[in-house]
């Protein structure tokens, strides 16, 4: 069933591309060091990109068109600047519960900001180390992958301990949801789809 109005920041694409960007990161990560899967690591670098451009448009395109409100880096970062303003001052405090919950739920917000911020200067890197053969170059894109890799596990580790402290799995929303999406979300997503299907059709002939 189809609907116009959903508060969820959360939709079906941004579940897609989530999906897209871990594997993609993960296969990349894993091929980054092998020659013989140099061809599928820059495919897998390339996707990663394509994946960050998708999901910028659907930062502004979401609002207007779907109805839904993903979030962004300033929403995120509403997040962190009241809990560092309320306690960087009150060391008293960091071992109460109330410090233990804001302070996961503004580090899984900081890791968030850093996979979006040094995704594209990750991708760039590989790039033109790729396109230049720069052993300087290369060494700044291994440096971008393995900061990109401390955030992904400072996110997963966030998660973790914010689902333990709040007694619920916070990671299922990012996969699933019974919610329902409007049209604009599902052509959306189909269309991601497609032009992925098609970058990769087009990379390997």
């Amino acid at each position: 069933m189809l609907h116009r109005k959903t508060t969820s920041s959360t939709d079906l694409l941004i579940r897609f591309l989530h999906i897209v960007i871990i594997l993609s990161f993960t296969g990349a990560y894993l091929t980054g060091d092998t020659e013989k899967w140099h061809h599928v690591h820059m495919a897998l670098g390339y996707t990663l990109g394509i994946s960050l451009i998708l999901r910028i448009l659907w930062q502004f395109f979401a609002p207007r068109l779907a109805d839904t409100q993903p979030s962004g880096l300033s929403r995120r970062w509403q997040v962190i600047k009241p809990f560092v303003q309320r306690y960087w001052a009150q060391p008293q405090q960091w071992l109460s519960p109330t410090f233990l919950k804001a302070a996961c739920s503004s580090l899984f917000q900081f890791s968030i900001m850093g996979i979006f911020l040094l995704l594209p200067l990750t991708v760039l890197a590989g790039f033109f180390t790729d396109y230049t053969h720069s052993h300087n170059l290369k060494e700044i894109h291994e440096l971008f992958a393995n900061l990109f890799l401390a955030s992904v596990l400072l996110h997963l580790a966030a998660l973790t301990l914010n689902s333990i402290l709040l007694k619920k799995w916070l990671a299922k929303r990012m996969f699933w949801g019974a919610e329902s999406h409007s049209w604009f979300t599902l052509f959306a997503s189909l269309f991601s789809l497609g032009v992925l299907i098609t970058f990769w059709l087009w990379y390997f002939s």
